[in-house]
């Protein structure tokens, strides 16, 4: 799964960060996609923030709510240096996760977030450039069904390259020390 994503790229697990480095960072083609709101909206976002990008659907049982609290819990802990990062759920569900679904799912936690979906090929292509991987499991009747996705998140630069993975279970102040050192790193390179 790893390699898939870095096609070429190389992963440096320094001491001083607690994620995986991505060397160099990885460029996205991405495309464009629908947010909460029905606005075609390109992503990578633009907008000169830092993007915490992750995958799920808004009838995922546990990671993905796990994952939105735990984004609004590093917010918090960047205090006001939050407004630097923009998270984005990305719904590897097009069949159940229209706009509106998106809203009220993002509306349940305490975090400014982006949802993104859209048709099939084009949630497809997005996770195929992170190398995120999706089961669908059938239930009992056409819309009952789960997925069991990759749950890594992934923070992308100001300019969408993607810089760092980091496991589900990464703890909130690892990225929030990394984060800040990004940014230590970037201050004073512009000086």
């Amino acid at each position: 799964m790893l390699t898939a994503l870095v096609m070429g790229s190389a992963f440096a697990a320094l001491a001083e960060f607690h994620g995986l480095r991505v060397e160099p960072p990885k460029v996205l083609h991405g495309g464009t996609l629908l947010d909460q709101d029905a606005r075609d909206t390109v992503f990578p976002l633009k907008g000169g923030t830092w993007q915490l990008v992750f995958f799920g659907y808004t009838h995922c049982p546990d990671i993905c709510p796990m994952t939105l609290h735990k984004t609004g819990m590093l917010l918090k802990e960047l205090g006001s240096e939050g407004s630097r990062v923009t998270p984005v759920f990305i719904s590897i569900d097009s069949g159940r996760d229209n706009p509106e679904a998106l809203r009220d799912f993002l509306k349940q936690f305490e975090v400014r977030a982006v949802g993104l979906s859209g048709d099939p090929e084009a949630l497809q292509t997005v996770a195929n450039e992170f190398g995120v991987l999706v089961r669908r499991f059938q239930g009992k009747t056409a819309l009952a069904y789960t997925l069991e996705h990759s749950s890594f998140l992934y923070l992308l630069d100001p300019q969408g390259r993607v810089r760092f993975l980091y496991p589900g279970t990464a703890e909130i102040s690892g990225i929030a020390a990394d984060l800040r050192r990004l940014w230590r790193e970037e201050h004073a390179t512009h000086r």
